[in-house]
């Protein structure tokens, strides 16, 4: 289920690929014109310096780019588990609602009640699994000396 890239600058970003046309093509301009070096010499102090430059400016933006990357991952967003409180009642077997937060946001699911549980507006409820869009709950029961 899911997966797909993380992110990165990737394989051939673009503007380390403009800074080696730009540094070829401005050492091979400078080398040329007040050197007297044949062309090939020129052709490869120019690629050397290119890729150098080139590679530098990858690193540099690699490291700028990832330093905050916070790519999202599937299970930030599991269900199960969270913590939240009925907002619409619900019998048994009967379908209500509760609200809980998820990375700072308020969410609202369905919810249907375990066998012989009444949830009644206000309970505490844990998220059990969530199927076609129902979370099956079970009350939250927490003594003094918990938590």
């Amino acid at each position: 289920m899911g997966g797909g890239d993380a992110g990165g600058p990737g394989f051939v970003p673009i503007l380390p690929l403009m800074v080696f046309v730009t540094v070829w093509g401005g050492t091979g301009y400078v080398l040329t014109r007040f050197s007297g070096m044949n062309r090939l010499a020129v052709v490869l102090i120019g690629t050397v310096v290119a890729l150098l430059v080139g590679c530098l400016m990858y690193a540099v933006l690699a490291r700028v780019m990832t330093r905050y990357d916070n790519s999202m991952n599937e299970l930030d967003y599991e269900q199960a588990g969270q913590l939240g409180y009925i907002s619409i009642a619900a019998a048994d077997g009967a379908v209500g609602e509760m609200k809980y937060v998820l990375h700072g946001t308020m969410r609202s699911i369905g919810v249907r009640a375990e066998t012989g549980q009444q949830l009644v507006r206000g309970d505490r409820v844990i998220i059990l699994k969530v199927d076609k869009g129902i979370a099956s709950v079970t009350l939250f029961e927490r003594e003094s000396g918990q938590l």
